[in-house]
């Protein structure tokens, strides 16, 4: 083998070795060249995933606490109308008690005339006084009407009185004289005691109605009544409003009104107040509420 074929091969072996070192290092470059494109790439996938993901995790939270406000909205609602339906139950009762068939029967009915009954009493012994004069006199025209005597028992009966002022007199020898106004009733006149002397007494056993009357009386329940389902039908719209979750006060205003209804005397108020509790629990639920 010469010389030159030696030096010739080296050659050929240097520059094949420098071409493979070349193209080793082009690879290396060419690796890491893409390496780093397919890092950039990959971090900017992660954030975009991660942001796809916070945004899906909000939307759900907010999806979840919406769910949650309309639960206590819907438990406050229903607390406010059950009371309000009790107490408009309440107010329809006190109207079902048709006033007018009590101011019309046979008990409170008025009658023109009726029998006065009475006894007469020994005031100092007790016993029953025998004899007694009783005479019924027209107080306006001081006219006697009617006149009777007491019986052993010291009882004694007038029967057909008007039922208007009248004056009773009860007079006998060795008594003093007694003078009552009375207007005459069924229940009669309570035991008249008679002491001895000779003088006149005169009571006053009429009473004059400075009250209220039966009619009146009757005409208050009949309005409590309709102020009470009034006063429940707001109730329902307070409940109504609270369900929209528009305005908190004007919601609380109407549920306060509500609380006059009166549903089963304290079981319908109270069920409101819960309700108006609750509301100011979760008043920022309202459109309208601003905290301060």
């Amino acid at each position: 083998m010469t010389g030159k074929s030696i030096e010739e091969r080296k050659a050929a072996l240097r520059a094949r070795v420098q071409s493979q070192l070349q193209a080793s290092q082009d690879a290396t470059e060419q690796r890491a060249l893409v390496s780093s494109e397919e890092l950039v790439v990959s971090v900017e996938d992660v954030d975009a995933a991660v942001e796809l993901a916070a945004e899906r995790t909000k939307q759900r939270w907010l999806r979840l606490e919406e769910v949650e406000r309309g639960r206590w909205r819907t438990i406050a609602a229903s607390l406010i109308l059950l009371g309000s339906l009790l107490g408009m139950m309440s107010g329809a009762l006190i109207l079902q008690g048709n006033p007018s068939d009590i101011i019309s029967s046979s008990f409170f009915a008025s009658t023109d005339s009726v029998d006065i009954i009475g006894t007469a009493i020994q005031a100092e012994e007790g016993t029953e006084v025998e004899n007694v004069t009783v005479e019924l006199i027209d107080i306006e025209t001081n006219t006697i009407l009617n006149s009777v005597q007491t019986d052993v028992n010291g009882l004694f009966v007038i029967e057909n009185a008007i039922s208007k002022l009248h004056l009773l007199k009860l007079s006998k020898e060795g008594y003093n004289t007694m003078e009552l106004k009375i207007i005459p009733e069924k229940a009669g006149v309570g035991p008249i005691t008679m002491s001895y002397g000779n003088a006149t007494i005169t009571r006053d056993h009429h009473t004059v109605a400075t009250g209220w009357d039966l009619e009146s009386a009757v005409g208050l329940s009949t309005t409590i009544g309709i102020l009470t389902v009034i006063t429940g039908i707001v109730g329902i719209q307070a409940a109504v409003e609270v369900r929209r979750g528009k305005y908190y006060r004007r919601t609380q205003y109407l549920a306060g009104i509500s609380l006059f209804s009166r549903g089963l005397i304290i079981f319908g108020p109270a069920l409101i107040l819960a309700g108006m509790i609750t509301m100011v629990f979760i008043r920022e639920q309202f459109d309208d509420y601003q905290g301060e």
